[in-house]
């Protein structure tokens, strides 16, 4: 078999074709994923909220209900802000640090001992604080449901309904 440069052109166009396939595909999956979003975050919580419903069995015997949920990411610039905040009002212990080795929750208070123990022998420690997200979620959840005044854009915070069907 002799394969010429028309062939190869070919080849090369027909790469370029299933290229943008792909291309076209992943964006309507991006589309999808944006309409289902929608209806999850946006739509159902708001008509159920509206019926004052937050459960319902359909007749195909599935269940569609809604809860709220809280989607947070302290932004780098608020980090020190956020980790004040928590400390002040008693909930340092969220905090992870870490002096070249990693410190648990609660610990906060020894890993800066070290790190200044560290500094006084001439070495020069890197101390990193964060707060888990999964942690950060389930507790700004919790102070939310309790009615905690807490400030959500420091955390990046935003509390949102979203429903769930479930099955048979």
């Amino acid at each position: 078999m002799s394969i010429s440069l028309d062939d190869m052109a070919a080849l090369a166009r027909a790469l370029l074709d299933v290229d943008q396939e792909v291309d076209n595909a992943e964006q309507e999956l991006k589309d999808a994923k944006e309409r289902a979003r929608v209806l999850r975050e946006e739509t159902i919580p708001s008509a159920m909220q509206e019926l004052g419903l937050e459960e319902l069995k359909l007749n195909t015997g599935q269940k569609l209900s809604i809860k709220q949920e809280v989607y947070a990411s302290i932004p780098a610039a608020n980090k020190g802000q956020a980790h004040d905040w928590l400390n002040d009002h008693g909930f340092g212990g969220l905090i992870k640090v870490e002096v070249t080795t990693q410190f648990g929750k609660g610990e906060q208070e020894e890993a800066v001992r070290l790190s200044e123990q560290l500094r006084a022998m001439g070495l020069q420690p890197s101390l990193d604080q964060s707060v888990h997200a999964q942690t950060l979620k389930a507790f700004l959840k919790e102070q939310l449901a309790m009615g905690t005044n807490i400030p959500l854009d420091l955390f990046g915070a935003r509390p949102v309904w979203t429903a769930k069907l479930s099955n048979k």
